[in-house]
């Protein structure tokens, strides 16, 4: 069932979207990566060999936000040293949407392949499903995993709620294809990405990619969802997640307005607000957030808990 915020492209009796087909322009592909304190040079060895393989006209551009590991900076480096990539570092770092609207600028080809440093390919047809996909739809996104037996590598917390709420399987990010869109694996044409910009009003994390996929509803620009994930090898402890979460629930306090009805986390927010009941739960929050946070950082943390957790910042926020 399509979810109720996902109007249909097509005809509204169709059993599926429709999605016409674009010019052929040739297969030539920039692959961009934004980083910061994470080493991606596997990452980008793995994508050209993929990519050679496939004899695709390609280029690789790695962005760092000013990141502060040395360690890391060193190894990320000897990326420009790889045929066919570049590795741009910034001075300074910029917030969240201007590193991705930036980013978008490096690319000198046609299709554009957007993904985050922190994840893999799941197998070694990656980039040949993206290719065949080319021409289908003007945005494509292949979906998110977690690898099997990881658990030791991500903090618990963060790969509980990853494999619970966030890798969606094909048919679930079909219903809501503008829901679904995440910025961390997705293909798209320069020329759409150059119309549909990320809004630079979103600083520091989270839902920036809320609200450029609501942008894509509104252009009536079709999604093509496709069976083609990659693995999140997210390196954040907990502390660091849970303050991520919390940057996340204060941009979509800010834009509430724009993102109503693009975030369950909002709905519920507002029926308590018409209930009456916001600042009760608020109250509860604050009396229990220590304890809800000793749970969150441990190493059995409980998602339900979490859902709480975030339900009741949003609350406490004024």
């Amino acid at each position: 069932m399509v979810c109720s915020n996902c109007r249909r492209l097509a005809n509204p009796n169709a059993d599926t979207n429709i999605f016409l087909p674009l010019p052929k322009t040739g297969e030539m592909l920039s692959i961009l990566i934004p980083t910061y304190n994470c080493a991606c040079n596997q990452l980008v060895a793995e994508l050209s060999r993929q990519a050679d393989a496939l004899h695709l006209a390609y280029e690789i551009v790695v962005v760092d936000d000013a990141s502060t590991d040395a360690d890391i900076v060193q190894k990320n480096s000897q990326i420009a040293n790889m045929p066919n990539c570049r590795f741009v570092r910034l001075d300074v770092r910029i917030d969240i949407a201007k590193m991705r609207n930036r980013l978008l600028q490096e690319a000198k080809y046609q299709w554009i392949l957007c993904l985050d440093a922190d994840v893999f390919p799941a197998d070694a047809d990656f980039l040949k499903r993206y290719a065949d996909a080319m021409g289908q739809a003007r945005v494509v996104c292949g979906g998110l995993a977690y690898r099997s037996g990881n658990e030791q590598n991500v903090n618990p917390l963060r790969y509980k709620y990853g494999v619970t709420h966030e890798v969606l399987t094909l048919k679930q990010r079909q219903a809501c294809p503008y829901k679904s869109f995440k910025t961390s694996n997705y293909l798209i044409d320069s020329k759409l990405a150059q119309q549909i910009r990320f809004d630079e009003t979103f600083v520091d994390y989270g839902h920036e990619d809320t609200l450029f996929g609501e942008k894509l509803q509104l252009a009536a620009e079709p999604i093509l969802h496709i069976q083609n994930p990659v693995y999140h090898d997210d390196t954040d402890t907990a502390e660091q997640f849970l303050a991520k979460t919390r940057c996340g629930i204060e941009n979509l306090k800010a834009h509430a307005d724009e993102l109503q009805g693009y975030s369950q986390l909002l709905q519920t927010y507002s029926k308590l607000q018409k209930l009456h009941l916001a600042g009760f739960v608020s109250f509860k929050f604050r009396l229990l957030r220590r304890s809800l946070e000793r749970n969150l950082l441990s190493a059995n943390p409980s998602v339900r808990l979490f859902g709480f957790y975030k339900l009741g910042y949003l609350c406490s926020l004024q």
